[in-house]
């Protein structure tokens, strides 16, 4: 039965919330807009309303995080198996074959799946570190990347599950996929970053 939950899941996560909110809204399909992707962002820039966008975030977030919370709270799937089905999430998001294997690029969704198997410890951390490198770094794509290695550092100071280390490195090089157009330019460091001289700011 546990070999059920991970092609299960990969289903569910991927629907397209994102763009049937759009219709729902609006009656337009959001990958017509900003940077077509399929994603929460998107429905705000089609819809102009930030209580649509509100909508999109947490159904992305709930598609990680009831399946994944549901294997490992209610079904007592644990270790290597419970990374599967979480990674199964991520990459049902990410290649979601009712939109052609071309899904959205499943930061909310991994955040789902992460408070899942951290039992929500991730929603502060990884908001913060998230937050703090959007505001960090120009490019948003990089900021990802970079909120993703703080979530590792994290991992490896405060967790000594080698399943959740897996789940990170497979989770990891999804995000690095989805976002590669973003990542083939190393980003600019904002003037206000504590810890970096404001000489290496470059100006625009």
């Amino acid at each position: 039965m546990n070999l059920m939950w991970a092609p299960v899941t990969f289903l569910i996560a991927a629907i397209p919330f994102s763009v049937m909110v759009g219709y729902v809204a609006a009656g337009v399909d959001i990958r017509n807009y900003g940077d077509k992707n399929p994603g929460a962002t998107n429905v705000l820039r089609a819809t102009g309303s930030k209580f649509w966008f509100f909508v999109a975030v947490n159904l992305d977030i709930c598609k990680g995080l009831v399946p994944v919370a549901l294997a490992y709270w209610y079904a007592g799937i644990g270790g290597l198996e419970l990374t599967l089905i979480a990674l199964a999430a991520v990459a049902g998001h990410a290649f979601s074959p009712f939109l052609k294997f071309n899904g959205g690029k499943a930061i909310a969704t991994s955040g789902g799946v992460w408070m899942a198997a951290t039992f929500f410890v991730s929603g502060i951390v990884q908001g913060f570190l998230l937050v703090y490198s959007y505001f960090s770094v120009e490019s948003s794509d990089w900021a990802v990347v970079l909120s993703c290695f703080g979530w590792l550092l994290y991992l490896l100071l405060t967790r000594s599950d080698m399943s959740l280390l897996v789940l990170w490195a497979g989770n990891f090089l999804i995000l690095v996929y989805k976002h590669r157009t973003g990542l083939r330019e190393l980003p600019e460091i904002k003037r206000w970053l504590p810890f970096v001289s404001t000489g290496i700011h470059t100006q625009k």
